[in-house]
């Protein structure tokens, strides 16, 4: 799926949210509207009833009266007052009732004001009536009064009661306004959602057959890397059965060079041993060719246990003891008092950095550190005082030791052979040894999860470079 259709889906969803969040709000705004505006007609309807309420109130308080005065039955005149206090609350309810509407207040204060006048003549004919003629109960009554104050108290109503009847009309016809708006909203709502149903759907349908391919695939892949797990699984188990038939072959091997090795020493012993005896005997008796071919034999046997004994302490690298930590400084303190007599009879200098404390084995370290050390002194040309400097650098999982020199140096084609056993590129008349020192290095090395390799420049010198790991 590209950008540009990715940002299509994007925009669609976005538009389809904000949309139908939007008519949500309108819907939910006129809802509110709508309880609000049926509210305030409850309201009106409620006022429109206790207006009628105060009228039917007085009237059956005037009842009241006329049942008292026409047979004194003090009944009557409870059921007066009775009428009067309640249309004290009713008045009082209604003045709740218009709080909100200044108009119908003003209205409500002048009809309070006669209702209360009417009371109070109604209180004073209850007091003060005495049956008299007709014409002069009328005459003491203030009848023609007592109309005319009626009807301003019906005028007054009827005018609250129009004006109350003019809110209802008005806010019935805002709340079928509102009625109105809120089925075309619900309309408006009800399209546009299935229109991002259907905006959505059309992008999103493409999405999930590329998502469904795209599943497949994954799954296809899934089971190739669970066979490319299992077979490499496999090919590690190989290669641990590799690895413990290789010990295996090298421990017998080892055994082998110590037990051969050790073996062959008892000849060359009963060789050497021949040689003195022969040489006692019949040493006067011998000419000078005789001695010097006994000479050769002599070497050949001297230099043959000198091969011998460097395979046995070849085959022993490793079985010196446990690792263990090794302070590298202390160490080349104690090589270079070891090598005092052979490095100020040399004139030889040796400088180092300060060497880090590592974990190995004690005895093979040294003897690595031996080799380099006097190899450097003795491939030294004699006319040159040997310097041999010991560097070290630092990373996350290795020490990278650097051991370089002033010596004779080594041509570049021999570079790949030197670690090889019994490699020497010079005469034994020459240099003295017999080529196993570097192969002693490199084993070393090895054993310590390290590489050693050299760079040299002939008649300049040789580095010799090898990691340890941490």
């Amino acid at each position: 799926m590209d950008t540009t259709e990715s940002k299509n889906i994007v925009r669609s969803l976005y538009l389809s949210f904000f949309s139908t969040l939007a008519v949500i709000v309108l819907v939910t705004l006129l809802y509110l509207a709508s309880q609000y505006s049926q509210k305030w007609i409850v309201h009106t309807n409620e006022t429109t009833t206790q207006i009628h309420n105060v009228s039917e109130t007085l009237l059956k308080a005037e009842s009241m009266l006329r049942g008292y005065l026409i047979s004194k039955d003090p009944e009557y005149r409870i059921d007066y007052k009775v009428q009067i206090a309640k249309l004290r609350g009713e008045i009082d309810q209604l003045k709740i009732k218009t709080l909100e509407n200044p108009s119908q207040q003003e209205n409500l204060r002048k009809f309070e004001a006669l209702v209360n006048e009417r009371v109070l003549g109604m209180d004073n004919n209850m007091e003060n009536y005495v049956l008299r003629t007709p014409e002069e109960n009328r005459k003491r009554t203030g009848r023609v009064e007592t109309l005319r104050l009626i009807d301003a108290i019906d005028n007054m109503r009827d005018i609250m009661l129009i004006e109350e009847n003019a809110l209802l009309l008005e806010r019935k016809s805002t709340y079928d306004t509102i009625y109105v708006l809120s089925l075309i909203a619900l309309s408006i709502a009800l399209l546009l959602m299935l229109f991002n149903v259907y905006a959505v759907r059309k992008r999103l349908i493409p999405l999930f057959t590329k998502l469904a391919e795209n599943n497949d695939a994954l799954i296809e892949l899934v089971h190739s890397r669970d066979q490319e797990i299992a077979l490499k699984e496999a090919q590690m188990e190989m290669n641990e059965d590799l690895i413990h038939q290789m010990e295996d072959k090298n421990k017998q091997l080892n055994q082998f060079a110590y037990i051969a090795s050790h073996d062959l020493q008892e000849p060359l012993r009963t060789v050497d041993n021949f040689i003195a005896l022969f040489e006692e005997d019949y040493g006067e008796k011998l000419d000078g060719e005789a001695g010097t071919y006994f000479d050769f034999i002599k070497g050949a046997t001297a230099r043959m246990k000198s091969l011998i004994t460097g395979l046995l302490n070849y085959s022993r690298l490793g079985r010196s003891g446990t690792r263990s930590k090794i302070d590298l400084n202390k160490l080349l303190d104690d090589i270079n008092k070891d090598l005092g007599t052979r490095i100020e009879e040399s004139g030889t200098v040796i400088t180092k950095d300060t060497l880090p404390t590592v974990s190995g084995y004690p005895v093979e370290l040294r003897q690595l550190f031996v080799n380099l050390i006097t190899n450097a002194i003795k491939f030294t040309p004699p006319e040159r005082s040997p310097k041999i400097h010991i560097s070290v650098s630092d990373s996350r999982l290795y020490y990278t030791f650097k051991v370089s020199d002033n010596g004779l140096g080594i041509k570049k084609e021999h570079l790949d052979k030197i670690f090889n056993m019994f490699t020497r590129l010079h005469s034994a008349k020459e240099y003295e040894g017999t080529g196993i020192g570097l192969a002693f290095c490199q084993k070393i090395v090895e054993l310590h999860k390290g590489k050693i390799s050299v760079a040299s420049t002939v008649g300049e010198g040789s580095t010799f470079t090898f990691t340890l790991k941490k």
